[in-house]
């Protein structure tokens, strides 16, 4: 609550939003430009906010921020609830929406709208445009028709575990109100603190919160088949696994890239299997391949790596489960402090990547594209002005070897392999395999 006399004066924003985490990100936002930002996570916050800030309270309140994205539904009745209150339907009103859904409250099609996923920049913007015109859309003020669905979802819970079970309109009030009034339950342990839709809320967002509050915890994403877990604690990534068909982000590659083991070494190895199934790391520490500092080093490696690869989803789903201290499948690295890789400098990685394949864009080579060298021009070159990378990727450019097959070879990783490729090909010393068509 403000306490200065500043910050009693400030404009303020209800921002209704269910979603702790994007709640955060725009808030943040919002004061910076100056903004006092009353947060309301439910109807009754929101009804309460509004009395106290309201025209009925200190009428700091200038206007309305309401999350329609994650489910219309809940805050059309949040929105009805709010313009039964004196003064409310006076003051202008905007929109969060999905690319999915862009009018998802027919009765409020007429206010302004910030599409998810949006900058800060896109939201002030809107804000500023809203709170400063004096022909900013009021909020509607017919809502009368839109049912309680805190009521609804109630009826639909109690017709899902106990069927048959139909109560009278005003019977499900008051259990509502009783639910309300009561005390709310603690999570278990283990339990997901907060999901993210990836499709509205960029993971970059997610992770600079989740750093800035040097919490610890797994951060676990799933998205078109492939999933991940990121193991943080204080800032830093002390491990990330990493489930999928990407070669490249498994950890023989940093094994071999880190000049630890040569590539044929580590295949004989990998092909005995191991009775016990314990992880490839640790396997390799304890047949003295590898020491466990070196290990350390692969492991931040390939964190980095799959901090980089996730930072390209944008769809998906993501949760967060704080814990008490790490699992023990990262806290043994973190311990001896050898594995910890600070968050920042692995989104500083992926940010450059993002903007390194923006610059690429339509001409950055896919993963199963091939290319043939062009070996009339490579003649003619002389070999130093080549760096060893592109030697080493262009020895293996011969019309059969895909970007795949390349970065397995290599054991560089396809972005790298895809970058190098990208370069060879702009110089005109490689250029895409063309299959012929037969008519």
């Amino acid at each position: 609550m403000p306490d200065s006399q500043q910050a009693r004066t400030a404009p303020g924003i209800l921002y209704y939003d269910p979603n702790p985490t994007t709640a955060k990100l725009a808030t943040a936002s919002l004061r910076l430009a100056g903004y006092e930002v009353y947060n309301a996570s439910g109807q009754r916050d929101a009804v309460a906010m509004f009395k106290l800030h309201g025209a009925s309270g200190d009428n700091t309140i200038v206007a309305l921020l309401l999350d329609a994205s994650t489910d219309p539904a809940i805050s059309a009745g949040v929105l009805r609830d709010l313009v039964r209150l004196p003064g409310a339907a006076d003051i202008p009103g905007i929109l969060i929406v999905s690319r999915r859904n862009p009018n998802p409250i027919p009765a409020a099609a007429a206010l302004p709208t910030v599409r998810r996923p949006f900058s800060s920049p896109a939201l002030l913007k809107v804000v500023n445009a809203t709170v400063g015109s004096v022909d900013s859309a009021r909020l509607p003020s017919d809502m009368d028709a839109i049912p309680d669905q805190r009521q609804v979802q109630l009826q639909r819970l109690l017709e899902k575990h106990f069927p048959g079970t139909s109560l009278e309109d005003e019977a499900i009030a008051g259990l509502l109100r009783d639910l309300e009034g009561s005390e709310e339950l603690p999570k278990p342990a283990g339990a997901q603190s907060m999901t993210i839709d990836l499709a509205a809320t960029r993971l970059a967002s997610v992770l600079e919160m989740l750093s800035d509050d040097g919490v610890t915890g797994v951060l676990s994403l799933q998205s078109d088949g492939r999933e991940s877990r990121l193991h943080l604690d204080g800032g830093k990534l002390r491990l990330a696994e990493y489930y999928g068909d990407d070669e490249d982000l498994k950890l023989g590659r940093f094994v071999v890239e880190g000049g630890f083991m040569r590539d044929d070494e580590l295949e004989a190895f990998i092909r005995n299997r191991d009775p016990q199934n314990r992880p490839l790391g640790q396997r390799l520490v304890e047949a003295g391949f590898i020491t466990p500092g070196e290990l350390a080093q692969v492991l931040i490696a390939q964190a980095r790596e799959i901090t980089c690869h996730l930072l390209t989803f944008n769809e998906g789903a993501a949760g967060f489960c704080p814990l008490e201290k790490l699992e023990a499948i990262a806290a043994s690295g973190a311990e001896a402090g050898k594995v910890a890789l600070p968050v920042s400098e692995a989104l500083l990685d992926g940010l450059r990547r993002i903007d390194e394949n923006a610059t690429m864009g339509p001409h950055m080579p896919d993963v199963d594209d091939v290319f043939v060298r062009d070996d009339a021009k490579v003649s003619r070159m002389a070999r130093e002005v080549l760096a060893k990378e592109e030697l080493d990727v262009l020895e293996l450019v011969n019309g059969r070897n895909s970007v795949k097959e390349i970065a397995r070879r290599t054991r560089t990783g396809t972005f790298a392999v895809a970058r190098i490729v990208y370069r060879l090909s702009k110089s005109n010393i490689v250029r895409r395999r063309v299959t012929p068509i037969t008519v």
